[in-house]
């Protein structure tokens, strides 16, 4: 098998495992490795969110009568303008300071998790509170395939269902991976090799989760994070320098 194919099938096994186990972000973890080895930055984060959009897709479907569908469209169209904007300007710069700025957000997130995550609670409900939302998770996604955490900030405090939480959130990356990849193809990031690295990491996809429900009463899920975390750290630094 090709060194590249074999390296994201071997990345997206651990990463769904990881989603399986700790319910950490997908995306973000393939992301401290894909600007790595892939062709370019561009298509780095297009292969990330056709993933975690696929991932999105198949909870959002089974939990699809628990969406909260009320609550999304500012926040989506505040998203969907903002990545639009990152995305055009991606275009203009070059890997290198991309993969800095990458580096740097995965400091930022990393040191958010360690001492933040579950603590920091947004308080206020108003239409201006949801357009900052998506304006921030857009220009996060555009750039860096990661546009939970400000959405995930707001759900907590606007739904209470566990069940609602976690289906509205899933829609939301259907939704934001779809005009994510309708974007990055139209600057050229969506590759001809695209494809075959999706349905590569389909696989790694089923088999991650697989071996995380098997392991998920066996495994630590904080010490998986924190382990994540220092990957992060470690990551985000080499980036940068």
């Amino acid at each position: 098998m090709d060194t590249t194919l074999l390296l994201i099938l071997v990345l997206t096994i651990a990463a769904s495992f990881i989603q399986r186990v700790s319910g950490f972000g997908f995306g973000i973890f393939v992301m401290m490795f894909f600007p790595f080895f892939l062709p370019s930055y561009g298509e780095s984060i297009t292969l990330s969110g056709l993933l975690a959009g696929t991932t999105a897709l198949l909870i959002a479907i089974r939990n699809f009568k628990h969406i909260r569908w009320g609550i999304m469209w500012t926040i989506v169209l505040f998203n969907v303008l903002a990545s639009y904007i990152a995305i055009e300007y991606m275009a203009s710069v070059s890997n290198e300071a991309l993969k800095r700025w990458l580096g740097v957000m995965l400091v930022v997130i990393a040191l958010y998790f360690m001492f933040f995550d579950g603590k920091v609670k947004m308080i206020f409900r108003s239409r201006l509170s949801q357009a900052i939302v998506g304006a921030v998770s857009g220009c996060m996604g555009g750039m860096f395939a990661m546009p939970g955490p400000p959405v995930v900030l707001y759900s907590i405090t606007v739904i209470n269902d566990k069940r609602e939480y976690i289906a509205t959130l899933q829609a939301f990356s259907v939704i934001f991976n779809l005009f994510y990849t309708i974007f990055r193809a139209n600057v050229g990031f969506f590759s001809e090799s695209t494809p075959l690295y999706w349905a590569v990491g389909l696989i790694g996809l089923v088999v991650g989760a697989w071996l995380g429900s098997r392991c998920f009463e066996y495994i630590s899920s904080s010490l998986l994070k924190k382990i994540v975390y220092i990957m992060m750290m470690i990551s985000g630094i080499a980036a940068i320098f």
